[in-house]
């Protein structure tokens, strides 16, 4: 099990893993209190920002793209689908994948 997470692959797998936690955690937090959807974004830019400084460029970028593909499938009208029903709503996923690309270009030069 150890070899799984060791290396740059287990990077991956561990970004992926951030996806799927802050999209399980998106679903349960719009379905049980009063947060909407547009607060979920929050959520995928803390999981790059974390994937940034944690796992690196490769994995953030990666799961930059993931989670705005993410977000748009679970938590933008028409649900399921990718397509986007108002220009207001393709504006905040252009934004969402900018900020995720300028975290995962800037965060790795803080690191120690």
């Amino acid at each position: 099990m150890k070899k799984l997470f060791s290396g740059r692959f287990g990077a991956y797998v561990l970004a992926v893993g951030l996806l799927i936690s802050a999209t399980g955690i998106g679903e349960l937090l719009t379905k049980t209190t009063f947060v909407d959807a547009s607060s979920v974004e929050m959520l995928y830019i803390l999981s790059v920002a974390i994937a940034s400084f944690y796992l690196g460029f490769g994995p953030a970028m990666m799961l930059s793209v993931l989670s705005t593909l993410a977000f748009d499938f679970f938590f933008i009208l028409p649900l399921a689908t990718f397509a986007v029903a108002e220009q207001q709503d393709a504006m905040r996923l252009l934004i969402l994948l900018v900020v995720c690309i300028a975290i995962s270009f800037l965060s790795p030069r803080i690191r120690p």
